[in-house]
């Protein structure tokens, strides 16, 4: 990568990785799926331009907004507003991979090797570490909702595989526009205190939302996007792992959040298996990229 394309990776890393902090300030003072509601709003508002329909792709669209927005979403702010501490959020949630993976081998008929498999016991296996710390295991329910977040966001992947033609700002377009009502119905039905909250948010608790609307959606998914067009997939998701990392930072740094001899086993075994999946699928992808070319090749040599 050239020092420019680098130091994108950095800012996509560092504003996902912020977005755990961000986001806790903003449950904090809204409730976390009216929250996450206002979060659309804004994206909506940026994104609306791109929308197109896309003949023959929108049930996948559709399928992917109800799954990643409405649901991710509402577990995973609930989960950053009940627990203490969200640093180990910030690991748990990397499960989506794991998942992905599972996901694929059972509806889409994808298989794995021993590699990938080892990959899905570690990170297993690091959830497993994180969620019985002493510490952890006061706000467990927390870590239940994020792992449930994380199944949720897999699930929409699978659907995201399905699209043909759908570009990343159109989706993002379509997602707002279907999770934003989605989200403030749900939130009407399940929470309280919207108005109030509405009306005696600072500008800490609005900045929140903007930067996780703003920051994390548009800029982070903007620039893999971009990036995505110049690099193999091998290159580049391997360095979006350091998004955990500087998400535990951040909230250790900002937020005061305690590291614990099982949290960072913990992460680090999760990491080491997300990691070890993310290298596997981008190797095998590419492979299979090579193939086709080589037979299309084939097909035009004289």
């Amino acid at each position: 990568m050239t020092p420019f394309h680098i130091g994108l990776v950095l800012l996509a890393n560092a504003v996902w990785g912020f977005n755990f902090v961000a986001a806790k300030y903003g449950v904090t003072h809204f409730p976390p799926i009216f929250f996450s509601g206002l979060r659309f709003v804004i994206v909506l508002a940026f994104a609306f331009p791109f929308i197109r329909y896309v003949r023959g792709q929108m049930r996948y669209v559709i399928a992917s907004a109800l799954t990643m927005g409405v649901l991710h979403y509402s577990l995973m702010f609930t989960a950053m507003r009940i627990a203490d501490e969200v640093s180990s959020l910030a690991v748990v949630v990397q499960m989506f991979v794991p998942f992905s993976t599972v996901i694929a081998v059972i509806f889409l008929g994808e298989r794995i090797g021993v590699w990938r498999i080892g990959g899905l016991v570690l990170a297993f296996s690091g959830v497993m570490v994180i969620a019985f710390d002493p510490g952890v295991f006061s706000y467990i329910e927390a870590v239940v909702l994020a792992t449930i977040a994380a199944l949720a966001a897999s699930v929409s992947t699978v659907f995201v595989r399905m699209m043909r033609d759908v570009s990343v700002f159109n989706l993002q377009a379509w997602m707002a526009i279907i999770s934003a009502p989605g989200l403030l119905a749900v939130s009407s039905i399940f929470e309280s205190g919207q108005i109030e909250a509405f009306y005696s948010a600072d500008t800490l608790a609005w900045s929140s939302i903007a930067f996780s609307a703003i920051g994390a959606s548009l800029v982070g998914h903007g620039i893999v996007y971009f990036l995505l067009r110049h690099y193999p997939v091998t290159v580049t998701m391997p360095y979006m792992l350091l998004t955990p990392v500087l998400g535990v930072i951040f909230a250790v740094l900002i937020l005061g959040d305690t590291l614990t001899a099982r949290i960072l086993i913990g992460g680090f075994l999760t990491l080491a298996g997300v990691g070890l999946i993310s290298l596997r699928e981008a190797r095998k992808r590419a492979q299979a990229k090579a193939q086709t070319s080589a037979q299309e090749n084939a097909l035009t040599e004289p």
